[in-house]
């Protein structure tokens, strides 16, 4: 069973944006849009560990909404995981931090802890892994940005 810790460290996503302008133009929006959450979403990050990677989580579905065509389907990828692993949590009642060495606080039953382990898999998935490759490549060629998972 994968950790929720381990999960989380997979899809941390510091990024350091360099300056664009907007022209109306959708990758330049897009790009535009990484520089604007760059502060907010490297502070979140930073908190470390899977609760930082939730809290994220609405900049992830902002970046998926503002993504252009090309790498759209890998947002809704990696927003997704991250998603179903914060609904799991939330159904049982308990935080990311809550879980110390991959144990499940008092309380969660063995159903709640099989959807949380199944959720975190997903997170560190080769499909969701592989969509934060394509996401990095995209910030990089395309908008100039550092972007590391």
């Amino acid at each position: 069973m994968i950790s929720i810790r381990l999960a989380a460290q997979l899809l941390a996503v510091p990024i350091l944006a360099t300056g664009l302008s907007s022209c109306g133009d959708p990758i330049d929006d897009y790009c535009e849009s990484l520089k604007g959450h760059q502060e907010e979403l490297t502070k979140t990050l930073g908190e470390g560990g899977t609760g930082g990677l939730i809290a994220a989580l609405p900049v992830f579905e902002d970046l998926e909404r503002d993504a252009p065509d090309d790498i759209a389907k890998d947002w809704k990828t990696l927003t997704g995981a991250v998603s179903g692993l914060s609904a799991a949590l939330d159904e049982a009642g308990v935080s990311a931090e809550e879980f110390e060495g991959g144990r499940a606080p008092e309380g969660v039953t063995d159903a709640e802890q099989e959807k949380i382990a199944e959720a975190a898999t997903k997170v560190s998935s080769k499909k969701t892994q592989e969509a934060s490759v394509r996401v990095q490549q995209q910030a990089r060629d395309v908008c100039h940005t550092s972007l590391t998972l």
